[in-house]
This record gives C-alpha cells, structure tokens and sequence, in this order.
C-alpha cells in the first residue's frame, strides 16, 4: 500500500471512532444520553442509563451496572444486588427527501346529483416517479435501568450480587480510551 492510502485508512479509521457511542458520563437531563440515579431509601437506588444510537445495547447495560458500582462505592458500600433490571429499545424512523422529489399527487373529484354526491379520490402514482428520492433511515437507542440494594460486608452468597469494586475494575478495562 502506498503511504497515502495508509494515511488514509488511518484518518478513516480515527473518523470512525469519533462518530461514536454515548460518553460514560451524567445525562444533561433525563432521557437524554449518559446516567442519571435516584435513591429511594437508605441503600436503595435506581441507576439509568440511556445511549445515543451508536451505543450498543451491550455497552447501555455495562454502563449502567458501572454507574450502580461506582454508586455503591460512593455511598460507602461493598457489594449491591440488581432488585430489578430492564433495558428498552426505542426505534425511530425519519426520512430524508431530496430536493427534486416530488410525492405522488392526489385529486379529489366530487360529483352531485339530486339526491346524492359521489366522491372519488384517485392517486396519481406516476405523477413523483424519477424525479429524486426519499430515503428512510432507522434507528435505535437503548435504555438500561436498575434498581439496586447496596449493603457492607460480609456479600451474601447469590448470582445477583454483585461486588461493587470487580465490577468497577471489570468494565473500565473494556471501556474505550479516551483520545
């Protein structure tokens, strides 16, 4: 490969990255992108955290249980069970239209006798075809959300108890550098 493709494909690759997942972070407002938490009694929280739509479902939910971790440990915890868990997905369509699309014309026709009118709308399909597009585009964004029970040692035994510093350590080891 000659340098300038190598320049390239490096620049692309960087570009890439940049058009990216949602930043672990606060959420500037509810539903918007980043974690928000909320503590319903002593030890009681709900974590969630919503992703832009380059954020994977996978990612939202690792988010989340890093938020619930680092909450734990923030609160003087050890340890914290998921009481309850949900991720939603919201899909949204939009659709692009070039300039040159035109949409197919309708006309209404109406006519009236003595005792009745007849309506007919009659669609002129060919009217918009060829010239231009529309395009529609589909996306996706997920929400996680969990309520959690924190507490100290000693961590009962139990696949839904989670130790707040492995969990911590685990998902800022796979977490993206920040550039």
């Amino acid at each position: 490969m000659t340098r300038t493709l190598l320049v390239t494909l490096g620049l692309l690759a960087t570009l890439a990255g940049c058009a990216s997942q949602t930043v672990y972070q606060p959420a500037a407002s509810r539903g918007s992108p980043g974690y928000t938490e909320t503590r319903l009694s002593p030890g009681r929280y709900r974590i969630v955290f919503t992703g832009n739509s380059s954020t994977p479902k996978d990612t939202v939910q690792d988010y989340a249980l890093l938020r619930a971790a680092e909450l734990s440990l923030q609160e003087g915890y050890d340890w914290f069970r998921l009481a309850d868990r949900d991720v939603e997905k919201k899909v949204r369509e939009s659709t692009t239209v070039d300039s040159a699309y035109v949409p197919p014309r309708t006309r209404v026709y109406q006519s009236c006798g003595l005792l009745a009118c007849q309506t007919t709308v009659v669609e002129d399909p060919g009217w918009g075809l060829g010239l231009g597009t529309a395009t529609t585009t589909t996306t996706a964004t997920y929400t996680a959300q969990l309520e959690i029970i924190a507490g100290r040692k000693p961590k009962p035994a139990g696949n839904d108890i989670y130790d707040a510093r492995d969990v911590a350590q685990s998902i800022r080891e796979r977490m993206p550098k920040p550039r």
